[in-house]
């Protein structure tokens, strides 16, 4: 599959559904452009200021707001979001974790690593979104992906020695995932909007924040309904009906 093509999003999951899977499942990863508009992404960062965190000017990464505010709940049973995680995980979704990343400038971006290693689902019962509040690109904290990498499986990880960073999450830096040499980074550039959809085995992480812009995003985890899943001390995940 052709990786630029997919970068750009020219096969959607509304107009070729077919093609659009097939370049998931090759290459890890789908690029959706205007799933949310713009209008809903300015709402969306709106209500994170009123999560009980951002109101003590808390800017860490928000772990379940949907618990907090009923919008983010809303969100991740977006109609045209639970249609294409039907396709991807070949079933009916069940919604898993919701996470609103406020990334202030100068926040450390997130290590390499593969969302499985924290969830440990059965294989391609597993999707996350990631979807652009703001348009993101490099310098202002965008997204790293190593297309292809899913096909590996679980990969081995490396600890890290790195001071915490007050506006990432904890968990963020802990590790890193060690990257065949085979695989090549990707540095994403993505427009308000659009979305990542991100196979659980995918090697990808996030820039540090240069800018002197928030670089707002919502992140949200889906499996296939009934798949065994890991809850987390944190997170303490439990299926949500979509």
């Amino acid at each position: 599959m052709n990786i630029e093509q997919a970068l750009q999003g020219n096969y959607s999951f509304s107009v070729h559904p077919e093609m659009a899977l097939q370049q998931y499942q090759e290459l890890g990863f789908h690029v959706e452009k205007n799933l949310f508009d713009l209008a809903y992404c300015d709402f969306l960062i709106e209500q994170a200021y009123t999560l009980p965190a951002a109101q003590v000017k808390n800017f860490k990464p928000v772990l379940m707001p949907h618990k907090e505010n009923p919008v983010f709940l809303e969100a991740m049973k977006n109609a045209k979001v639970v249609n294409v995680m039907e396709k991807l995980v070949g079933g009916t979704p069940a919604g898993i974790q919701t996470q609103f990343f406020y990334c202030k400038p100068g926040t450390r971006g997130f290590s390499l690593h593969q969302d499985n290693f924290y969830v440990q689902a059965e294989h391609n019962q597993f999707v996350s979104i990631w979807v652009a509040l703001v348009d993101t690109f490099p310098g202002n904290g965008g997204m790293i992906i190593y297309p292809g990498s899913h096909k590996e499986g679980d990969l081995p990880v490396r600890k890290l020695d790195l001071e915490l960073d007050p506006g990432q999450d904890r968990n963020a830096n802990n590790e890193e995932t060690v990257v065949p040499e085979a695989y090549r980074p990707v540095h994403l550039t993505l427009q308000k909007g659009s979305a990542l959809f991100i196979h659980a085995h995918l090697v990808h992480g996030s820039n540090t924040n240069q800018s002197d812009q928030s670089r707002y995003a919502l992140l949200n985890l889906y499996i296939r309904e009934g798949t065994a899943f890991r809850s987390g001390n944190s997170a303490q995940r439990i299926p949500i009906t979509l």
